[in-house]
């Protein structure tokens, strides 16, 4: 009976040997009482002292036995419930660590002094080393290939879980980005440079396009400025300027246009003229195109701007092949074009010039050509009369500075 009170499981088990010692001690405290009850009625029967005693010592024994039986039964019931604690927490002990075992992460746990308490079944399958604490932040095995990142965590109370975190397909699937931008970026580019190239090209052909464009309009313009020469319709906007100044604006506006020319400027004159800025402009403009379509680009072009009481002078020479002295006198005609010395047709529409003097002619002044034959370059010298022949002449009109 006691055995079996002992061993039952469970809160109910407790239950039933808590009634149990209970009613073993009210016994026994019964008993007691009524060896108590037998002896006092001895006392007061002497005739029946002797059986009476006796009967008070049986029920004293029998309440000693009593009380004895319930504090074995006490023991037992502590021993049992410690024996239960500690197999409940064997068993909540053993089915943790086979959870842990169980774990298909690989992690495992030390504590303070570096032994190792736990390690995952995913662990053990790793053949990692249970000895130490992994130092290394990634982990890499070969067979097959498997990437980790080690993970750590410190307890409180002193224990370190170590738990690694596999990175095998993240770090495929960066080399599968990076392999997949190498070959679009190959693909992409062949097609890119195909394109790129006919676009230079077709630049190229766009500049010349616009090259002969601006070309026509240039011979366009050439041919009304004729047209209104000959019948006295040339208008003009006078105003008054410094031919220096307008020059000197001319040849930075040339270079830009043709930077592999070289352009000396002397520029001495300090005095004002009345004149239309937009068409001298034109006049400068022929005059230096002319010096750079007769002489080489390796050679200088001078600029020479002088003046007197009564005319303002610009001169612009070249080092190109020069003229002969029988075609001096028609270079101003209308069509008229030098002979090139090697038979080809001469450049041109022989235009320029004509222009040239017809825009002079109509300042007041005119335009004069020196050369000393072939190969010895030659001289335009423009001749505007003089407005105003002082040296504190203002500065540059407005209209001359956006022309």
């Amino acid at each position: 009976m006691l055995g079996r009170l002992s061993t039952m499981p469970g809160r109910n088990g407790r239950e039933v040997r808590a009634r149990t010692l209970t009613t073993q001690r009210l016994l026994a405290a019964a008993l007691l009482g009524a060896a108590v009850v037998v002896l006092g009625g001895a006392v007061l029967l002497p005739g029946a002292l002797a059986g009476l005693a006796f009967v008070a010592l049986g029920l004293a024994l029998a309440a000693a036995t009593t009380w004895r039986l319930g504090s074995r039964i006490a023991r037992e019931f502590q021993e049992s419930n410690a024996w239960t604690e500690v197999a409940q927490l064997r068993a909540t002990l053993a089915q943790r660590e086979a959870l842990w075992t169980d774990l298909p992460a690989p992690a495992a746990v030390w504590d303070s002094h570096g032994q190792l308490l736990l390690a995952s079944a995913g662990w053990r399958s790793l053949g990692l080393s249970t000895d130490a604490v992994p130092k290394e932040i990634e982990l890499t095995f070969d067979d097959p290939p498997r990437i980790f990142v080690v993970e750590q965590s410190k307890q409180p109370s002193g224990l370190r879980v170590v738990l690694l975190r596999e990175v095998t397909r993240e770090r495929q699937a960066l080399q599968a980005k990076d392999e997949l931008l190498a070959v679009v970026g190959h693909e992409l580019r062949t097609p890119l440079t195909a394109i790129k190239g006919y676009g230079q090209l077709m630049a190229r052909q766009l500049a010349t396009v616009q090259e002969q464009v601006q070309r026509l309009d240039g011979l366009i313009g050439d041919v009304l400025d004729t047209a209104r020469a000959e019948g006295g319709r040339l208008a003009l906007r006078r105003e008054p300027l410094a031919l220096s100044d307008l020059v000197d604006f001319a040849c930075e506006r040339f270079c830009v246009t043709h930077p592999t020319r070289t352009v000396e400027k002397k520029l001495e004159a300090r005095a004002l003229i009345e004149a239309d800025p937009g068409r001298l402009n034109q006049v400068i403009d022929n005059l230096l195109s002319n010096a750079a379509k007769y002489s080489s680009s390796d050679t200088v072009i001078s600029v020479h701007t002088f003046s007197d009481r009564e005319w303002v002078r610009v001169a612009v020479t070249d080092r190109g092949v020069g003229i002969r002295p029988e075609h001096l006198a028609r270079l101003f005609e209308r069509f008229y074009r030098v002979p090139v010395e090697d038979g080809s047709a001469p450049p041109g529409f022989g235009l320029g010039l004509s222009i040239v003097r017809d825009l002079v002619e109509a300042h007041g002044g005119r335009v004069e050509v020196t050369s000393a034959g072939l190969g010895t370059g030659c001289t335009f010298t423009v001749l505007l009369p003089v407005m105003l022949p002082l040296g504190n002449a203002p500065p540059p009109s407005p209209a001359l500075a956006s022309n």
